[in-house]
């Protein structure tokens, strides 16, 4: 059924009034032909009815293509509910989300309609709007209609159609009570829209705001000047101004219906509505004081939402006052993010906010980083500009305090670069004071960075730097800073910084590193000795023995002289330890603990970790004592006397006798559980590893079996086997090793041999022959001196006309080669041996023959020369010369 008569419609209205159901008249009405139907009586029906769904849907798809129309007529039945009944307008809002009078009924029918329009869609089916042209001047029209600055219903004063957004108006109402609420208020349908939902409001004006395709119209500078609310606009002059900007934009939108109003005109109308004492006329009761209060406070807390958005995209500009508004917001709201703040902050300009205002606010909620932020902005405004030093320092100063709050480790190292940089100018003096009086906290969140800073900023002033952190945590800072120049974990951030400063210690400063380093890190002395030689060494021996630190002490006792005395002190000490680790594990491993009182109070997990710990402690000290010792009999095995006043092995063998006799020293008591004993087997045979290890590359492998063997015969040598039987596999290794290098060197001599004779049986005086295989085809170049070389058979043909001279020289020297040769009475015995040899391809060649031997150098004159040969394509008098 898609058309009823007005006669029809009239019955089927009152019937659905009778069954208390009126919206059935609006679905059935969206399922007929608007264009069958008389317009007139179908409106006035819908009037009459407050049927404004079935209203919408016949202006728009009815055929009159009108979207306008229907919305006033709302916006006319939502002042009017606001009037009827003003005292219950305003109630708060069901927890459903229902609404609770027909002001919000009306009022968010309103905002759902603008929502499909902005979208594009047919309210309320959801259709696309087409053609999709009309989407586009859609939107400009609603805006029309939502910016009017007064109702098409109330008389028009001169001058007030055209007033300024920021100006309130004084409505007729005031003096005629036909018009009264929000209907006599400056911009109506923007307030009514306000009262009932801003949120909902300012997300449906986001759609088009946000959509890429739109064009805004661009009001000129001056009037953002005058859009930033801090002209006094009741002057004559800024009342024209306006007039003439705002019809100029009128006039623009004429000609492109497109074009939508300028953003920022938006929002000037708007902070002039929600951001005012009152969103309504005090004369009019809208609702109790404490809820417009209320509905106050939200609709400012939308708004600001709402412009910090914008702000960030840079679209639109807010005086100094309202910015410093939505920071308040921002930083107050529920959930606030300090993303939110320093997206905020690098959006807008410099000038656009009071730097302090946002200052406190910001440090209030204890957002370091929009506060660093702002910090910097104060240091970098104030450094140059006379009189601002001790501002400028107050910035520097909590800049350095936003770094150290900050909670992420690597964002609070960012300190160090930025104090870098600003103190690397010229006048930076009271900057520099600020990082020197915030040393000692520099060094305790990074020393080596802290020294970086120091090595660029302060590299001539070290005594001074020092003396700040003096006695700071009983000199570990002090230490801590030394330690990252000395140790030398500062040459891998800055070479030039780590030798700068490390050109500035003094023998002094040596000294007080080592004396810091004695009192917190004892364990590391020795290496420190052991690596540098920037320390007195009287000075360091006493301070090394006054804190008992016996491998530093043995150490510089060697270097005074005293190896013996330093090597009793070391193995001294390495009994202390031995005997200190077996009473811990001794006492570690019984189960009686004599001490607690009570077995509630013992926690066997944690005493067992305990013990654990102390145990691996000591044997870890053990170590690095025997280390040391091991260190010691290397340094000496050539350059001192040993012991005994002999020189040989014996510093070695002293310090295996003491570990092997350990193992009585060690023996615990029968009754002692079986893995301290294990343990106390295992710690020696690590150590005796660690000894027989060094001992090989030291000690004679003879001497070494000779020990073990003579000194230990009556033992099992249990604690040597497995070393012992490793050693002597590593020595048969090194044998086998050698005596395959032996064999490949026999078997080169014997192959150049070979070569060296199959090139002289061919009549050809060589001294040298080339290592590399020679083919058959290959040519030899014979020098006058006896040296070949090879060359390819191509090479040869390709040059043969040129060696025709060299060839005949070379057949006449042949010749009388021969003829000495036969000269010599061995001639026939040398023949026959040379026969035999060739026959049975013998092994023994000589390499040199008595005709060789008298056919010396002194012979070969410059004319004398061999020439170049093919092997194995000889003349006929060469092979003659050669067979006999």
């Amino acid at each position: 059924l898609q058309y009823i008569a007005p006669e029809a419609m009239v019955l089927f209205v009152a019937h659905c009034k009778d069954m208390k159901d009126i919206s059935m008249v609006e679905r059935c009405l969206l399922h007929m032909d608007c264009n069958l139907m008389d317009f007139d009586s179908i409106l006035s029906l819908l009037k009459k009815n407050a049927l404004y769904t079935g209203l919408f849907h016949v202006y728009a798809n009815g055929g009159l293509d009108d979207y306008i129309s229907p919305l006033e007529i709302l916006f006319e039945a939502v002042f009017d509910s606001a009037d009827i009944v003003e005292d219950a307008v305003y109630v708060d809002k069901r927890k459903d989300g229902a609404p609770s009078s027909k002001f919000e009924q009306y009022g968010y029918k309103a905002i759902l309609y603008l929502q499909y329009c902005f979208s594009g869609k047919t309210f309320p089916k959801g259709n696309a709007i087409a053609p999709e042209e009309r989407i586009q001047t859609l939107r400009p029209e609603l805006f029309e209609l939502l910016l009017r600055e007064i109702s098409n219903n109330l008389p028009h004063q001169q001058g007030t159609t055209t007033s300024h957004p920021t100006q309130q108006p004084q409505p007729q109402s005031r003096n005629n009570k036909a018009f009264r609420g929000i209907r006599a208020l400056s911009y109506p349908y923007l307030r009514a829209l306000i009262l009932i939902d801003t949120k909902a409001f300012l997300e449906c004006l986001a759609i088009v705001l946000d959509d890429p395709g739109a064009r805004f119209a661009e009001i000129p500078s001056q009037m953002h000047a005058l859009g930033s609310w801090e002209v006094e606009y009741e002057t004559d002059y800024n009342n024209n101004m306006a007039k003439d900007i705002i019809g100029s934009m009128e006039a623009d939108q004429k000609n492109d219906p497109e074009l939508l109003p300028d953003r920022q005109h938006l929002v000037n109308i708007l902070s002039s509505i929600i951001m005012s004492d009152s969103l309504v006329d005090n004369s009019y009761h809208f609702g109790s004081r404490k809820q417009i209060t209320l509905l106050s406070i939200k609709a400012k807390n939308c708004f600001l939402d709402f412009l910090a958005k914008y702000l960030k995209v840079g679209v639109i500009t807010a005086p100094k006052y309202l910015t410093g508004e939505v920071f308040i917001r921002l930083c107050n709201k529920r959930g606030a993010s300090e993303e939110d703040i320093l997206s905020l902050l690098h959006a807008l300009p410099r000038s656009s906010y009071e730097l302090d205002e946002i200052l406190y606010t910001v440090e209030r909620v204890r957002m370091t980083r929009g506060a660093l932020f702002l910090h910097k902005a104060g240091v970098t405004n104030s450094i140059d500009r006379e009189g601002m030093s001790d501002k400028c320092q107050h910035h520097f100063h909590r800049s350095i305090d936003c770094y150290l709050k900050d909670r992420d480790e690597d964002f609070k190292k960012g300190v160090f670069a930025y104090a870098r940089k600003e103190c690397s100018g010229g006048n930076v003096s009271t900057l520099r004071n600020v990082v020197l009086a915030r040393l000692p906290e520099l060094v305790k969140l990074d020393a080596v960075l802290t020294a970086h800073v120091v090595g660029e900023i302060f590299v001539e002033e070290i005594d001074k730097i020092l003396s700040s952190l003096k006695g700071i945590e009983s000199g570990r800072v002090e230490y801590s800073f030394l330690h990252a120049i000395i140790s030398g974990d500062l040459n891998k951030v800055d070479t030039v910084a780590a030798q700068e400063l490390s050109a500035n210690l003094t023998v002094n400063h040596h000294h007080l590193y080592l004396l810091l380093m004695t009192k917190f890190q004892p364990d590391i002395v020795y290496q420190y000795l052991s690596t540098n030689r920037n320390y007195r060494l009287n000075d360091a021996l006493k301070l090394c023995q006054e804190r008992k630190i016996t491998d530093a002490s043995a150490y510089l006792l060697e270097r005074m002289g005293d190896v013996s005395g330093a090597l009793k002190l070391m193995l001294e000490t390495l009994d202390t330890r031995m005997i200190t680790l077996k009473n811990v594990l001794q006492h570690g491993g019984s189960t009686n603990h004599p001490t607690r009182k009570s077995s509630r109070a013992f926690d066997p997990k944690s005493s067992a970790h305990q013990r654990k710990e102390t145990a691996e402690k000591e044997i870890s000290r053990i170590k690095q004592i025997l280390s040391a010792v091991l260190d010691l009999c290397e340094r000496n095995k050539n350059d001192h006397l040993t012991l005994d006043n002999e020189r040989g092995p014996l510093l070695w063998f002293h310090v295996l006798d003491r570990l092997v006799n350990a193992k009585s020293l060690l023996r615990l008591p029968k009754d002692s559980a079986e893995h301290n004993s294990m343990g106390i087997s295992t710690v020696l045979s690590e150590l005796l590893l660690m000894t027989m290890q060094r001992m090989i590359s030291n000690v004679s492998l003879y001497e070494l079996m000779h020990k073990i063997t003579r000194d230990h015969a009556g033992s099992d040598l249990g604690e040597f086997r497995e070393m012992l039987v490793s050693m002597l596999k590593t020595y048969s290794s090194e044998l086998d090793v050698c005596s395959s290098a032996v064999d490949v060197m026999y078997y080169d001599i014997r192959h150049m041999s070979y070569e060296k004779k199959r090139l002289k049986v061919r009549g050809s005086f060589v001294q040298e022959c080339p290592k590399e295989h020679i083919s058959n085809n290959s040519i030899l170049d014979v020098g006058p001196a006896g040296n070949c070389e090879a060359t390819s058979h191509r090479h040869v043909h390709r040059h043969n006309h040129l060696l025709s001279t060299n060839e005949e020289a070379s057949a006449l020297n042949a010749v009388s080669l021969l003829q000495y040769r036969r000269r010599s009475g061995q001639h026939h015995a040398r023949r026959k041996i040379s026969g035999k040899q060739s026959r049975r391809g013998g092994n023994n060649i000589s390499l040199m023959t008595a005709s060789e031997n008298e056919f010396s150098s002194k012979r070969v004159g410059p004319h004398s020369i061999v020439g170049v040969r093919e092997i194995g394509s000889l003349s006929e008098a060469q092979h003659v010369g050669g067979l006999f």
